[in-house]
């Protein structure tokens, strides 16, 4: 594998040069930078990623932990939101901006995050997502140094950031909208009590109904 120094022996320059031409941060002759990337192109050389986000402290890389790969929940049972479609949004937001995405995938076994979590760390990403298939709780290590992190569709007892759906907001619009289509006895189809989402839908339907001076039939 080419070193710089092989490149700066075939090219006739100093290894600084070319460290110059490859960050950009000193004056070099429009000669003397084709030389070196001639050079370059003919010894296949390729510039160690490691080495220049060590000096820019830089990776450019942002690190994602999921389940939806596999297809498998990080805690088992049916899925909401399709989280393969979130990544997706995700990994085009981020390639927009330049940023590189790298997925880690649970494959259901949910006492694998904090390890991909820490992995990610230690190979300077400069930030870490955490996606569930679903609005629920999570058990994460609390986030430490300088990494950003994020959690999607989740949260935990760390007040760690997070993006979660309006589960509340979503049932009172969606209520409201039948509402005002003129009914008056909707029936509200529920999922497991269990899930985080369900109370707070609940409430939506209840506060739509109040809103409208309509009782709420258990029936």
């Amino acid at each position: 594998m080419a070193t710089i120094y092989d490149v700066a022996g075939r090219a006739g320059v100093s290894p600084k040069t070319v460290s110059r031409v490859l960050n950009g941060d000193g004056p070099v002759s429009p000669r003397t930078r084709e030389a070196v990337k001639a050079a370059m192109a003919h010894l296949g050389y390729e510039p160690s990623h490691a080495a220049r986000s060590m000096k820019s402290r830089r990776s450019g890389l942002v690190g994602l932990v999921t389940g939806a790969i596999s297809g498998t929940p990080l805690s088992g049972g049916s899925t909401g939101l399709p989280d393969l479609v979130i990544v997706q949004a995700i990994q085009q937001r981020l390639a927009d901006s330049g940023l590189t995405l790298l997925i880690a995938d649970t494959g259901g076994q949910a006492d694998r995050i904090p390890t991909l979590l820490t992995t990610f760390r230690r190979h300077r990403v400069e930030g870490v997502l955490l996606v569930a298939p679903h609005h629920q709780p999570v058990d994460i290590p609390e986030p430490h140094g300088s990494v950003p992190t994020v959690l999607v569709n989740c949260f935990d007892s760390h007040d760690t950031p997070a993006i979660l759906p309006e589960d509340e907001a979503g049932q009172h619009a969606i209520t409201r909208r039948v509402l005002a289509e003129g009914h008056r006895r909707v029936a509200f189809l529920t999922i497991s009590p269990a899930r985080t989402a369900a109370p707070l839908r609940m409430s939506g339907y209840r506060r739509a109904l109040a809103e409208a001076g309509l009782a709420l039939d258990d029936a």
